[in-house]
């Protein structure tokens, strides 16, 4: 169970920081841009790197857990599931692209799969602190 809690903690800040690259320029402008700016590798490329990597290896961890009946309140379920939710978009993104037809936009959806995903294991991660500091 550590290694789910542990691992929703870098995957949530990771989409943190690629919120903070891509909505300012999604409500500025509608466009996200890539590169240009130092911040781009800082917000965007490391946090990716890092961020998709260890989700993987957290959504394999929830749906082991879960198999197992050891997630057993809100905020772990929460985590567990928003985990594979992330996977499952971000897996969604990956099978358009390998269509006939895709354009490339499909890779413009990414952060915002990973994002969507992300906000439930931010919503389990908030009630597992507030959990912990009733001493739940």
């Amino acid at each position: 169970m550590r290694v789910l809690v542990t691992c929703s903690w870098i995957t949530a800040a990771c989409a943190l920081l690629i919120a903070l690259w891509t909505a300012p320029q999604l409500l500025a402008t509608g466009v996200v841009g890539v590169g240009g700016s130092p911040l781009f590798e800082v917000l965007y490329l490391f946090p990716a790197l890092i961020g998709v990597p260890v989700c993987l290896l957290a959504a394999a961890v929830a749906a082991t857990l879960l198999v197992r009946g050891v997630v057993t309140t809100t905020a772990r379920r929460l985590l567990a599931w928003g985990q594979i939710l992330t996977v499952t978009l971000l897996a969604l993104c990956v099978a358009a692209l390998a269509t006939p037809r895709a354009t490339g936009w499909e890779l413009a959806l990414m952060p915002g799969a990973l994002q969507v995903g992300q906000v439930v294991v931010a919503a389990g991660l908030i009630l597992l602190v507030r959990d912990g500091r009733r001493g739940g």
